[in-house]
Protein backbone atom coordinates (compact mmCIF):
# COMPACT_ATOMS: atom_id res chain seq x y z
CA UNK A 1 0.00 0.00 0.00
CA UNK A 2 1.42 3.37 -0.65
CA UNK A 3 1.71 6.28 1.57
CA UNK A 4 -1.02 8.05 -0.25
CA UNK A 5 -3.16 5.15 0.37
CA UNK A 6 -2.60 4.59 4.22
CA UNK A 7 -2.30 8.59 5.51
CA UNK A 8 0.03 8.78 8.87
CA UNK A 9 -0.92 10.53 11.96
CA UNK A 10 -0.83 14.36 11.75
CA UNK A 11 2.02 15.81 12.47
CA UNK A 12 2.23 19.08 14.98
CA UNK A 13 4.86 21.31 12.90
CA UNK A 14 5.96 24.32 15.10
CA UNK A 15 9.40 26.60 13.89
CA UNK A 16 11.05 27.35 17.22
CA UNK A 17 12.69 30.84 17.13
CA UNK A 18 13.79 33.61 19.41
CA UNK A 19 13.69 37.34 19.08
CA UNK A 20 17.28 37.62 19.21
CA UNK A 21 20.44 37.02 16.76
CA UNK A 22 21.77 33.60 17.93
CA UNK A 23 19.22 31.45 18.92
CA UNK A 24 20.16 27.56 19.41
CA UNK A 25 22.32 28.24 16.15
CA UNK A 26 25.85 29.92 17.97
CA UNK A 27 28.13 31.15 15.35
CA UNK A 28 25.66 31.37 12.84
CA UNK A 29 25.37 34.62 12.40
CA UNK A 30 28.64 35.44 11.05
CA UNK A 31 26.80 32.86 8.01
CA UNK A 32 27.14 34.80 4.49
CA UNK A 33 23.51 33.36 4.37
CA UNK A 34 22.31 34.17 7.63
CA UNK A 35 19.59 37.76 8.23
CA UNK A 36 18.73 37.52 11.69
CA UNK A 37 20.23 40.96 12.34
CA UNK A 38 17.34 41.92 10.37
CA UNK A 39 15.23 40.87 13.86
CA UNK A 40 14.87 44.54 14.69
CA UNK A 41 13.02 45.04 11.52
CA UNK A 42 8.76 44.40 11.65
CA UNK A 43 9.02 43.19 7.94
CA UNK A 44 11.64 40.12 8.86
CA UNK A 45 8.59 38.91 11.11
CA UNK A 46 6.06 39.39 8.86
CA UNK A 47 7.55 37.68 5.89
CA UNK A 48 8.60 34.58 8.38
CA UNK A 49 5.13 34.00 9.41
CA UNK A 50 4.04 34.25 5.86
CA UNK A 51 6.21 31.89 4.90
CA UNK A 52 5.43 29.22 7.70
CA UNK A 53 1.56 29.72 6.98
CA UNK A 54 2.55 28.42 2.79
CA UNK A 55 4.35 25.68 4.61
CA UNK A 56 0.74 24.69 6.66
CA UNK A 57 3.17 25.48 10.15
CA UNK A 58 0.33 25.21 13.27
CA UNK A 59 2.16 27.29 15.46
CA UNK A 60 5.46 29.88 15.63
CA UNK A 61 7.47 28.98 18.81
CA UNK A 62 8.48 31.99 20.43
CA UNK A 63 11.67 31.42 23.53
CA UNK A 64 12.56 34.28 25.76
CA UNK A 65 15.27 35.33 28.30
CA UNK A 66 15.15 37.93 30.92
CA UNK A 67 18.77 38.02 31.94
CA UNK A 68 22.88 37.87 30.32
CA UNK A 69 24.40 34.58 29.61
CA UNK A 70 27.17 35.42 32.09
CA UNK A 71 28.34 32.34 33.62
CA UNK A 72 31.19 31.54 30.83
CA UNK A 73 34.31 33.67 31.95
CA UNK A 74 32.24 35.16 34.81
CA UNK A 75 30.93 37.72 32.73
CA UNK A 76 28.62 38.93 29.87
CA UNK A 77 30.94 39.95 27.56
CA UNK A 78 30.95 36.44 25.30
CA UNK A 79 27.42 36.72 25.31
CA UNK A 80 27.55 40.34 23.69
CA UNK A 81 30.95 39.27 21.53
CA UNK A 82 29.61 36.46 20.48
CA UNK A 83 25.32 37.55 20.16
CA UNK A 84 24.38 34.75 22.29
CA UNK A 85 20.85 35.41 22.66
CA UNK A 86 22.15 39.18 23.44
CA UNK A 87 20.49 41.90 22.41
CA UNK A 88 17.20 40.06 22.56
CA UNK A 89 13.69 41.79 22.39
CA UNK A 90 10.37 41.22 23.39
CA UNK A 91 8.76 38.05 21.68
CA UNK A 92 5.39 39.22 22.14
CA UNK A 93 5.21 42.59 20.38
CA UNK A 94 6.21 41.50 16.44
CA UNK A 95 2.81 38.98 17.05
CA UNK A 96 0.21 41.62 15.86
CA UNK A 97 1.50 42.15 12.86
CA UNK A 98 2.48 38.26 11.72
CA UNK A 99 -1.42 37.80 13.05
CA UNK A 100 -2.44 40.41 10.23
CA UNK A 101 -0.69 38.90 7.48
CA UNK A 102 -1.80 35.11 8.69
CA UNK A 103 -4.84 33.55 9.20
CA UNK A 104 -4.05 29.74 10.40
CA UNK A 105 -0.50 30.28 11.90
CA UNK A 106 -0.63 29.91 15.85
CA UNK A 107 1.75 31.57 17.85
CA UNK A 108 3.38 30.54 21.17
CA UNK A 109 5.00 33.12 23.27
CA UNK A 110 7.40 32.80 26.01
CA UNK A 111 6.11 34.66 29.32
CA UNK A 112 7.95 33.96 32.85
CA UNK A 113 5.36 33.85 35.63
CA UNK A 114 8.01 34.45 38.33
CA UNK A 115 8.51 38.29 36.96
CA UNK A 116 4.56 39.26 36.14
CA UNK A 117 1.75 39.91 38.06
CA UNK A 118 -1.18 37.57 37.19
CA UNK A 119 -3.88 40.52 36.71
CA UNK A 120 -1.96 42.49 34.45
CA UNK A 121 0.04 39.48 32.77
CA UNK A 122 -4.08 38.24 32.41
CA UNK A 123 -5.06 41.23 30.11
CA UNK A 124 -2.08 41.25 28.24
CA UNK A 125 -2.81 37.34 26.86
CA UNK A 126 -6.24 38.37 26.84
CA UNK A 127 -5.76 41.22 24.51
CA UNK A 128 -3.32 38.73 22.13
CA UNK A 129 -6.23 36.51 22.12
CA UNK A 130 -8.42 38.72 20.95
CA UNK A 131 -5.66 40.45 18.01
CA UNK A 132 -4.91 36.73 17.24
CA UNK A 133 -8.45 35.44 16.80
CA UNK A 134 -7.71 32.60 19.60
CA UNK A 135 -4.41 31.78 17.53
CA UNK A 136 -2.33 32.34 20.65
CA UNK A 137 -0.51 30.00 23.06
CA UNK A 138 1.51 30.68 25.95
CA UNK A 139 4.72 28.83 26.91
CA UNK A 140 4.97 28.96 30.75
CA UNK A 141 8.37 29.23 32.23
CA UNK A 142 9.81 30.48 35.04
CA UNK A 143 13.07 31.63 34.61
CA UNK A 144 16.97 29.62 35.54
CA UNK A 145 19.15 32.65 35.48
CA UNK A 146 20.36 34.22 38.39
CA UNK A 147 21.14 38.15 36.28
CA UNK A 148 17.28 37.61 35.79
CA UNK A 149 16.37 37.76 39.25
CA UNK A 150 18.73 40.47 40.85
CA UNK A 151 17.52 42.93 37.96
CA UNK A 152 13.95 42.70 38.28
CA UNK A 153 14.30 43.20 42.19
CA UNK A 154 15.41 39.78 44.08
CA UNK A 155 18.28 39.37 45.80
CA UNK A 156 18.71 36.34 44.68
CA UNK A 157 16.89 33.62 42.71
CA UNK A 158 13.98 32.00 44.37
CA UNK A 159 14.57 28.39 44.81
CA UNK A 160 13.34 25.35 42.01
CA UNK A 161 10.61 23.88 43.55
CA UNK A 162 9.16 27.40 45.68
CA UNK A 163 9.29 29.06 41.44
CA UNK A 164 6.70 26.25 40.61
CA UNK A 165 4.29 26.27 43.92
CA UNK A 166 3.99 30.24 43.26
CA UNK A 167 3.55 28.99 39.36
CA UNK A 168 0.66 26.81 40.65
CA UNK A 169 -0.95 29.87 42.47
CA UNK A 170 -0.21 32.21 39.10
CA UNK A 171 -2.26 29.65 37.66
CA UNK A 172 -4.86 29.66 39.31
CA UNK A 173 -5.60 33.53 39.50
CA UNK A 174 -5.55 33.48 35.86
CA UNK A 175 -7.90 30.42 35.41
CA UNK A 176 -10.16 32.68 37.96
CA UNK A 177 -9.85 35.71 35.79
CA UNK A 178 -9.99 33.84 32.21
CA UNK A 179 -12.53 31.36 32.79
CA UNK A 180 -14.57 32.76 35.51
CA UNK A 181 -14.87 36.22 35.96
CA UNK A 182 -16.90 37.37 33.07
CA UNK A 183 -20.15 35.27 31.72
CA UNK A 184 -20.16 34.26 28.08
CA UNK A 185 -23.44 36.91 27.34
CA UNK A 186 -21.55 39.69 29.46
CA UNK A 187 -20.93 41.66 26.57
CA UNK A 188 -24.23 42.65 25.11
CA UNK A 189 -23.44 45.76 22.65
CA UNK A 190 -27.04 47.16 23.47
CA UNK A 191 -27.08 50.62 21.62
CA UNK A 192 -30.46 51.67 22.74
CA UNK A 193 -30.49 50.86 26.02
CA UNK A 194 -26.71 52.68 25.97
CA UNK A 195 -25.60 49.44 27.62
CA UNK A 196 -22.15 47.71 26.37
CA UNK A 197 -21.70 45.11 29.60
CA UNK A 198 -24.15 43.92 31.84
CA UNK A 199 -22.20 44.81 35.33
CA UNK A 200 -24.86 41.75 36.58
CA UNK A 201 -22.30 39.43 34.70
CA UNK A 202 -18.73 40.38 35.24
CA UNK A 203 -17.86 39.05 38.81
CA UNK A 204 -14.65 39.50 41.67
CA UNK A 205 -12.78 36.10 41.94
CA UNK A 206 -11.98 37.29 45.51
CA UNK A 207 -9.03 35.51 45.07
CA UNK A 208 -6.42 35.52 48.30
CA UNK A 209 -2.88 33.47 48.85
CA UNK A 210 -0.19 32.91 49.57
CA UNK A 211 2.08 34.88 47.00
CA UNK A 212 -1.16 36.90 45.45
CA UNK A 213 -4.15 38.97 46.29
CA UNK A 214 -6.55 39.37 43.65
CA UNK A 215 -10.08 40.58 44.64
CA UNK A 216 -11.52 41.85 41.70
CA UNK A 217 -12.67 41.28 38.05
CA UNK A 218 -10.34 40.52 34.97
CA UNK A 219 -10.50 43.75 32.75
CA UNK A 220 -10.74 42.04 29.64
CA UNK A 221 -13.58 40.64 28.15
CA UNK A 222 -13.79 36.58 27.43
CA UNK A 223 -11.55 36.13 24.09
CA UNK A 224 -12.08 33.37 21.46
CA UNK A 225 -10.04 30.78 23.74
CA UNK A 226 -10.46 32.58 27.36
CA UNK A 227 -7.82 30.96 28.53
CA UNK A 228 -4.84 30.73 25.93
CA UNK A 229 -3.14 27.38 24.55
CA UNK A 230 -0.88 26.61 27.28
CA UNK A 231 2.64 24.80 26.79
CA UNK A 232 5.48 24.34 29.23
CA UNK A 233 8.88 23.06 29.04
CA UNK A 234 10.08 21.71 32.56
CA UNK A 235 11.79 18.21 32.41
CA UNK A 236 12.43 17.95 36.34
CA UNK A 237 10.27 15.71 38.57
CA UNK A 238 8.31 19.06 39.78
CA UNK A 239 8.30 20.76 36.37
CA UNK A 240 6.42 17.50 34.58
CA UNK A 241 4.11 17.36 38.18
CA UNK A 242 3.30 20.99 36.86
CA UNK A 243 2.86 19.85 33.52
CA UNK A 244 0.47 16.93 34.03
CA UNK A 245 -1.47 19.58 35.71
CA UNK A 246 -1.48 22.43 33.30
CA UNK A 247 0.14 22.09 30.31
CA UNK A 248 -1.66 20.89 26.84
CA UNK A 249 1.89 20.60 24.94
CA UNK A 250 4.72 19.84 26.51
CA UNK A 251 7.65 20.90 25.26
CA UNK A 252 11.05 18.47 25.04
CA UNK A 253 14.60 17.87 23.80
CA UNK A 254 16.62 14.66 23.37
CA UNK A 255 19.14 12.95 21.33
CA UNK A 256 17.75 10.31 20.14
CA UNK A 257 14.20 8.87 19.86
CA UNK A 258 15.26 6.11 22.63
CA UNK A 259 16.76 8.01 25.01
CA UNK A 260 13.39 10.77 24.87
CA UNK A 261 11.18 8.06 25.20
CA UNK A 262 11.15 7.48 28.75
CA UNK A 263 10.70 10.86 29.44
CA UNK A 264 7.77 11.02 27.09
CA UNK A 265 5.76 8.24 28.86
CA UNK A 266 6.25 9.88 32.48
CA UNK A 267 4.66 12.64 30.94
CA UNK A 268 1.74 11.28 29.99
CA UNK A 269 1.93 9.03 33.38
CA UNK A 270 1.50 12.41 35.31
CA UNK A 271 -1.15 13.51 33.09
CA UNK A 272 -2.84 10.26 33.75
CA UNK A 273 -2.34 11.36 37.31
CA UNK A 274 -4.03 14.41 37.44
CA UNK A 275 -7.28 12.40 35.68
CA UNK A 276 -6.43 13.83 32.37
CA UNK A 277 -6.41 11.58 28.92
CA UNK A 278 -2.73 11.14 28.69
CA UNK A 279 -2.65 11.20 24.79
CA UNK A 280 -4.31 14.61 25.51
CA UNK A 281 -1.54 16.32 26.08
CA UNK A 282 1.15 16.66 22.83
CA UNK A 283 4.60 16.12 23.15
CA UNK A 284 6.72 18.40 20.91
CA UNK A 285 10.03 17.67 20.37
CA UNK A 286 12.85 20.33 18.96
CA UNK A 287 14.94 19.15 16.03
CA UNK A 288 16.80 21.16 13.78
CA UNK A 289 16.88 20.37 10.03
CA UNK A 290 19.18 20.86 7.25
CA UNK A 291 17.74 19.65 3.64
CA UNK A 292 18.69 20.15 0.39
CA UNK A 293 17.68 18.08 -2.62
CA UNK A 294 19.95 14.94 -1.86
CA UNK A 295 21.52 13.54 0.97
CA UNK A 296 25.05 14.28 -0.38
CA UNK A 297 24.00 18.07 -0.61
CA UNK A 298 22.72 18.49 2.32
CA UNK A 299 25.70 17.07 4.12
CA UNK A 300 27.01 19.44 2.59
CA UNK A 301 25.57 21.89 3.67
CA UNK A 302 26.09 21.06 7.42
CA UNK A 303 30.51 20.97 6.85
CA UNK A 304 29.98 24.28 5.34
CA UNK A 305 27.90 25.79 8.33
CA UNK A 306 30.35 24.16 10.82
CA UNK A 307 32.69 26.43 9.21
CA UNK A 308 30.90 29.11 11.25
CA UNK A 309 30.66 27.33 13.92
CA UNK A 310 31.65 29.42 17.33
CA UNK A 311 32.56 27.00 20.16
CA UNK A 312 33.12 30.08 22.28
CA UNK A 313 29.38 31.18 21.86
CA UNK A 314 28.38 27.66 22.36
CA UNK A 315 30.19 27.23 25.95
CA UNK A 316 28.41 30.68 26.72
CA UNK A 317 25.11 29.47 26.32
CA UNK A 318 25.70 25.85 27.94
CA UNK A 319 26.97 27.80 30.70
CA UNK A 320 23.82 29.67 31.56
CA UNK A 321 21.86 26.43 30.64
CA UNK A 322 23.87 24.32 33.19
CA UNK A 323 25.57 26.55 35.50
CA UNK A 324 28.62 25.52 34.50
CA UNK A 325 32.11 27.41 33.38
CA UNK A 326 34.28 25.87 31.06
CA UNK A 327 36.11 28.78 30.33
CA UNK A 328 39.47 27.79 32.00
CA UNK A 329 39.42 24.35 30.86
CA UNK A 330 41.71 23.12 28.25
CA UNK A 331 40.42 23.17 24.85
CA UNK A 332 41.24 19.56 23.94
CA UNK A 333 41.55 17.51 27.85
CA UNK A 334 38.81 15.05 28.33
CA UNK A 335 35.65 16.58 30.20
CA UNK A 336 35.75 13.32 32.40
CA UNK A 337 38.73 14.70 33.80
CA UNK A 338 37.54 18.26 35.01
CA UNK A 339 36.32 17.58 38.41
CA UNK A 340 32.50 18.53 38.60
CA UNK A 341 29.17 16.31 39.17
CA UNK A 342 27.27 18.27 36.85
CA UNK A 343 29.98 17.47 34.24
CA UNK A 344 29.32 13.63 35.04
CA UNK A 345 26.01 13.96 34.31
CA UNK A 346 26.18 16.12 31.23
CA UNK A 347 28.88 13.39 29.99
CA UNK A 348 26.16 10.74 30.97
CA UNK A 349 23.64 11.88 28.04
CA UNK A 350 26.78 12.87 25.25
CA UNK A 351 27.68 9.59 25.95
CA UNK A 352 24.12 8.67 24.41
CA UNK A 353 24.97 11.34 21.53
CA UNK A 354 27.80 9.09 20.43
CA UNK A 355 29.78 6.65 22.65
CA UNK A 356 32.87 6.89 20.95
CA UNK A 357 33.68 10.28 21.25
CA UNK A 358 36.35 11.50 23.30
CA UNK A 359 34.19 15.03 24.39
CA UNK A 360 36.60 17.65 25.53
CA UNK A 361 35.59 21.42 25.18
CA UNK A 362 36.20 22.30 22.03
CA UNK A 363 33.79 19.50 20.74
CA UNK A 364 31.42 20.13 23.10
CA UNK A 365 31.17 24.07 21.93
CA UNK A 366 31.11 22.94 18.27
CA UNK A 367 28.53 20.16 18.64
CA UNK A 368 26.13 22.56 20.67
CA UNK A 369 26.33 25.35 17.47
CA UNK A 370 23.73 23.03 15.75
CA UNK A 371 20.68 22.88 17.36
CA UNK A 372 21.70 23.44 20.95
CA UNK A 373 21.38 19.87 22.98
CA UNK A 374 19.03 19.20 20.22
CA UNK A 375 19.18 16.78 18.09
CA UNK A 376 19.28 17.49 13.82
CA UNK A 377 18.26 15.75 10.89
CA UNK A 378 19.98 15.84 7.99
CA UNK A 379 19.16 14.68 4.00
CA UNK A 380 16.90 14.84 1.48
CA UNK A 381 13.08 15.24 1.97
CA UNK A 382 12.90 11.16 1.64
CA UNK A 383 15.29 11.15 4.41
CA UNK A 384 14.40 14.12 6.48
CA UNK A 385 10.52 12.28 6.49
CA UNK A 386 11.53 9.47 7.14
CA UNK A 387 13.65 10.38 10.77
CA UNK A 388 10.69 12.38 11.61
CA UNK A 389 8.24 8.90 11.23
CA UNK A 390 10.79 7.46 13.73
CA UNK A 391 10.74 9.62 16.29
CA UNK A 392 7.13 9.97 16.07
CA UNK A 393 7.12 6.11 16.33
CA UNK A 394 9.46 5.05 18.85
CA UNK A 395 9.57 8.33 20.95
CA UNK A 396 5.71 8.39 20.60
CA UNK A 397 5.50 12.45 20.18
CA UNK A 398 3.34 14.33 18.65
CA UNK A 399 5.17 16.86 16.45
CA UNK A 400 8.37 18.98 16.33
CA UNK A 401 9.68 22.22 17.02
CA UNK A 402 12.01 23.12 14.30
CA UNK A 403 15.25 25.34 15.27
CA UNK A 404 17.01 26.93 12.84
CA UNK A 405 20.78 27.15 11.50
CA UNK A 406 20.02 30.08 9.39
CA UNK A 407 17.37 32.41 8.96
CA UNK A 408 15.03 32.41 6.87
CA UNK A 409 17.22 29.70 4.93
CA UNK A 410 16.53 26.99 7.12
CA UNK A 411 12.58 27.48 7.27
CA UNK A 412 12.05 28.23 3.48
CA UNK A 413 14.05 24.75 2.46
CA UNK A 414 12.02 23.03 4.97
CA UNK A 415 8.67 24.19 3.63
CA UNK A 416 10.05 24.28 0.22
CA UNK A 417 11.57 20.57 0.39
CA UNK A 418 9.98 18.71 3.03
CA UNK A 419 6.47 19.82 3.41
CA UNK A 420 5.71 18.55 0.44
CA UNK A 421 6.67 14.76 0.82
CA UNK A 422 4.91 15.12 4.65
CA UNK A 423 1.85 15.78 2.71
CA UNK A 424 2.80 13.00 0.29
CA UNK A 425 2.55 11.40 3.31
CA UNK A 426 -0.57 12.23 5.19
CA UNK A 427 1.65 13.75 7.86
CA UNK A 428 0.36 17.68 6.95
CA UNK A 429 -3.08 18.71 5.04
CA UNK A 430 -2.99 19.20 1.57
CA UNK A 431 -5.51 21.58 1.68
CA UNK A 432 -4.99 24.87 4.44
CA UNK A 433 -7.64 24.12 6.84
CA UNK A 434 -10.26 26.54 7.94
CA UNK A 435 -8.81 28.91 10.41
CA UNK A 436 -9.61 28.19 14.07
CA UNK A 437 -8.39 28.66 17.52
CA UNK A 438 -5.20 27.15 18.19
CA UNK A 439 -6.67 25.15 20.64
CA UNK A 440 -9.45 23.75 18.12
CA UNK A 441 -6.31 22.70 16.02
CA UNK A 442 -4.23 21.08 18.76
CA UNK A 443 -7.89 20.01 20.55
CA UNK A 444 -10.73 20.12 18.09
CA UNK A 445 -12.24 22.64 20.90
CA UNK A 446 -11.48 26.35 21.60
CA UNK A 447 -12.57 25.94 25.49
CA UNK A 448 -10.32 24.22 28.01
CA UNK A 449 -11.60 20.45 28.30
CA UNK A 450 -13.94 19.60 31.06
CA UNK A 451 -10.65 17.37 32.68
CA UNK A 452 -8.36 20.29 32.86
CA UNK A 453 -7.07 22.03 36.06
CA UNK A 454 -8.66 25.57 34.97
CA UNK A 455 -12.06 24.01 34.49
CA UNK A 456 -13.34 23.92 37.43
CA UNK A 457 -12.78 27.77 38.07
CA UNK A 458 -15.28 28.15 34.80
CA UNK A 459 -18.24 29.85 35.84
CA UNK A 460 -21.33 27.49 36.87
CA UNK A 461 -18.37 24.59 37.39
CA UNK A 462 -18.79 22.15 40.23
CA UNK A 463 -15.31 20.93 40.57
CA UNK A 464 -14.15 21.56 44.27
CA UNK A 465 -10.85 23.82 44.02
CA UNK A 466 -7.65 22.40 44.57
CA UNK A 467 -4.75 23.86 46.56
Amino acid sequence: MTNEQNPKKRMILNAFDMNCVVHQNPGMWAHPDDQAYRRTDLDYWINLAKTLERGGFDCLFLADVLGFYDVYGGSRESALRNAAQAPVGDPMIPVSAMAAVTERLGFGVTSSLTYELPYSFAKTMSTLDHLTKGRVAWNIVTSYQASAAVNLGLDAQISHDERYDRADEFMEVCYKLWEGSWEDDAVVLDKENRIFTDPSKVHDINHEGLNYKVPGAHLEQPSPQRTPFLFQAGASSRGMEFAGKHAEAVFVIGTSPEELRPTVDKIRAQAAKEGRDPQSVKVIVMLTPITAPTDEEAQAKLTDYYKYASSEAGLTLFGGWTGIDLSSAPDDQPLENVESDAIRAMLDMLTRVDSEVVWTKERLGKWLSIGGFSSSVVGSPTTIANELERWMEIADVDGFNFGRVVAPGTMEDFVDLVVPELRKRGHVPQEALEPMTLRERFTGDARLPEEHSGAQYRLGATASVSR
